[in-house]
């Protein structure tokens, strides 16, 4: 009797564990189909194309022609010789401060922004949270860029010598935190770039050594890593090419360009070459993102050219044929935005052409806005936020 009622319970167990399993098969199966359609419809809706588009808001700008826009927050930058302001992506004022500049120029990290006087000495230091800090140098300025907490880094310009300052504009004591002064031998900075931490920068340099021009380009980090070493942590020659721009792709990459091609640093406490890309043909625009790195290449007498996009470890991701003659291009997230004086164009990384569109007005600029498919088309005396959909 024992051994039945055993016989029975084993039974029992044995469906029951059966029944389990197969519940569980069942579920994984239908977690598996469902991941595997959301990424088809993901991958579906990212490649959507479009062929029209609605007006969302229209707003009114008095001498938008003799302005100048930057994506910003979600938003808008505009300035000009004689103001700045920052409108948010409801459309209303977030900051805005008055001046007089010969030559603006913004740079933006996240929601801090600076505004320098290029040949000038005054900038302007705004964040969402503080509406306008000003400061004088004692040199003209060259350049000037910013991180996401607002310390700016700016390139001077003295009698003998170029030279670098970090301030931090919100210190309560002295706002000068690193001084770099440069040399002739070690060359005269003309681009450079700051982390959006702050606690790092990428200077590049141009020396005439011999009758031959050399870059140098140098790594710098302001926390306790680079104490000891005047902050330098790493440098690089150049003898075959002239490095004019420097961009930090995050907090530990930055991607140096030339007339040749560019290449991409990361771990910049020891800064490492992890991609490279040279070209033979010559660079009509170059644009990078967090996660890509593009560029235009000048094409035939049609003038045609090729658009490459890369990832950061340089897999090629897009070529493909690309009218030279549009007046701006940049990227934004994944997509690549191109405009001329009547057409827009959204390319995706991948070189799905998402979008085209031709209009009567003169479009001064093609922005990222806050939101699926909508952007910033500014055409004179007007900002129109759209979103694009089919017709």
């Amino acid at each position: 009797m024992i051994s039945l009622v055993r016989q029975s319970q084993s039974g029992f167990q044995s469906e029951r564990r059966a029944r389990r399993k197969k519940i569980l098969l069942s579920c994984l199966a239908g977690i598996l189909i469902t991941a595997i359609m959301i990424v088809v419809l993901a991958k579906l809706y990212f490649n959507h194309t479009y062929d029209g588009y609605h007006v969302e808001r229209t707003i009114s700008v008095k001498n938008s022609n003799t302005m100048q826009y930057l994506p910003y927050a979600g938003g808008v930058i505009k300035y000009s010789r004689d103001g700045v302001s920052a409108m948010g992506a409801s459309g209303k004022d977030l900051w805005n401060g008055s001046y007089d500049m010969d030559h603006p120029e913004v740079d933006t990290c996240g929601s801090s922004a600076v505004v320098a006087d290029i040949g000038g000495k005054s900038l302007y230091i705004y964040t969402t949270k503080n509406h306008g800090t000003e400061m004088t140098m004692d040199y003209k300025i060259l350049q000037a860029c910013t991180s996401e907490q607002g310390v700016v880094a700016v390139m001077l310009e003295d009698t003998k010598s170029n030279m670098i300052h970090v301030y931090d504009p919100y210190a309560s004591g002295d706002k000068l935190l690193v001084e770099i002064p440069t040399n002739v031998e070690k060359g005269y900075p003309v681009a450079m770039d700051i982390s959006g931490d702050g606690t790092g920068m990428t200077v590049s340099y141009i020396s005439v050594l011999s009758g031959m021009v050399e870059s140098r380009v140098a790594f710098y980090n302001f926390t306790s890593v680079g104490e000891n070493t005047n902050c330098l942590v790493g440098a690089q020659e150049y003898n075959d090419r002239v490095v004019s721009e420097v961009r930090y792709l995050g907090a530990s990459q930055v991607c140096l360009f030339s007339e040749k091609g560019y290449s991409i640093w990361e771990n910049l406490k020891k800064p490492s070459e992890i991609s490279k890309q040279d070209f033979k043909q010559e660079i009509v625009s170059a644009f990078c993102d967090t996660n890509y790195v593009g560029v235009v290449l000048a094409g035939d007498k049609e003038g045609k050219g090729q658009m490459k996009v890369y990832d950061l470890q340089g897999k090629e991701l897009m070529g493909r044929s690309i009218a030279t003659d549009y007046h701006h291009i940049a990227m934004a997230g994944k997509e690549i935005l191109v405009h001329t004086s009547t057409d827009c164009d959204i390319y995706l990384v991948n070189g799905v052409h998402k979008w085209n569109c031709s209009v009567e007005k003169n479009i001064l600029h093609f922005l990222p806005a806050e939101g699926m498919n909508r952007y910033y088309l500014i055409e004179e005396n007007e900002i129109k936020k759209i979103k694009l959909k089919n017709n």
